[in-house]
């Protein structure tokens, strides 16, 4: 019996913060960190799907517009997070908590020094395997490529963007947070991401 890969990255994506939240004492500013770093790495790799399919289409490398469009919607899904996380957990220290993040030490290595990397090195081999290894951009119009990658940062900013609102009402536990998250990239991945 072959496990569908949606599966386990959906189970990989929700044991890190599960984990960190109840074994290491990470926040909800530590868990939403954790997924910023995992969108960087996904936007890095939304830039390179892009290239090669505009590459094999020989299509101009020039057309940068949609490129730009999405580092824009990274960008304002970075500064929507941050006003959830300032209302939610207001007076925080956005500087001394990403510090504390990046030098958190777990077996006596700050984890900033394994964590990025590992994120970055596991969505480059999600790339080859998923994207170039089966050929996706032989068969991916640019257009619905683009489509599929903004459909994502308007669900994340809609979802943040209610869940803000919600706070400015009422300020939830840190746990309800940690879940919502987890749940709705867990819904996310299993539902809504382009295969």
């Amino acid at each position: 019996m072959k496990v569908n890969p949606k599966f386990i990255q959906a189970a990989a994506d929700a044991a890190i913060p599960l984990m960190g939240f109840f074994l290491w004492d990470w926040n909800i500013y530590f868990i939403l960190l954790f997924y910023l770093l995992d969108l960087f790495a996904t936007e890095i790799i939304a830039q390179l799907s892009a290239r090669k399919i505009r590459a094999y289409n020989g299509q101009k490398q020039n057309e940068k517009k949609q490129a730009l469009i999405s580092l824009a919607l990274f960008i304002v899904t970075l500064f929507v997070v941050h006003v959830f996380v300032a209302a939610a957990v207001p007076g925080i220290d956005f500087k001394k908590e990403a510090l504390a993040f990046w030098s958190y030490e777990d077996m006596g290595i700050a984890q900033g020094y394994v964590l990025i990397p590992l994120i970055l090195f596991v969505a480059i081999q999600r790339y080859r395997m998923e994207f170039l290894m089966r050929g996706k951009f032989r068969t991916t119009p640019i257009t619905h490529f683009w489509q599929q990658h903004f459909r994502m940062y308007f669900m994340l900013i809609g979802a943040v963007g209610i869940v803000l609102g919600l706070t400015l009402i009422v300020t939830l536990p840190e746990l309800i947070y940690v879940l919502a998250a987890v749940v709705s990239t867990t819904v996310y991945t299993l539902y809504f991401k382009a295969d």
